[in-house]
């Protein structure tokens, strides 16, 4: 962390990720300072909307790895496709575990993974490595929604 600001790391950079990467308009003391995807292409436009959008000097990656490895990388934010998951978390784990990288934090897009099995395994992993860990809902807030909590809720 760069004085106050936590520095934000993206896997991933489709639509998901572009939601995320502009609600950092609206978040104070971090920075959107990487984007990883498996298209270097993407990774690279991700990072170019992140700049235009003034909410930090992100890069594109050539690895998850290189990302954690970055100290300016504190946290983060897993967007990337269902199927991934395991692999990036265990591409995390490696290298927080193996000393390339310090990170404080990691967030996961829902879900956590496709089972409840590869939720579980992903949990132990992230746990393993001490890293702490939390969930992303980008639509929380919806008022959509809170009509449907609403609605089942009432039930």
């Amino acid at each position: 962390m760069s004085g106050n600001r936590l520095g934000i790391g993206f896997i991933g950079s489709g639509f998901n990720a572009r939601f995320h990467i502009q609600s950092f308009r609206h978040v104070r003391d971090a920075d959107v300072l990487g984007v990883w995807s498996p298209n270097a292409k993407n990774a690279a436009s991700a990072a170019k909307y992140a700049r235009d959008l003034d909410v930090g000097c992100a890069k594109a990656y050539k690895s998850i790895t290189d990302m954690v490895a970055d100290p300016a990388i504190d946290a983060i934010w897993l967007n990337g496709p269902n199927h991934a998951r395991i692999d990036n978390v265990e591409e995390i784990v490696h290298a927080v575990t193996s000393g390339k990288g310090t990170l404080k934090g990691i967030a996961c897009e829902k879900p956590l993974g496709r089972t409840v099995a590869e939720a579980k395994h992903i949990l132990k992993l992230v746990e393993k490595a001490g890293i702490m860990h939390g969930y992303l809902e980008n639509q929380f807030f919806s008022p959509q929604v809170h009509v449907g909590h609403h609605l089942i809720w009432k039930r």
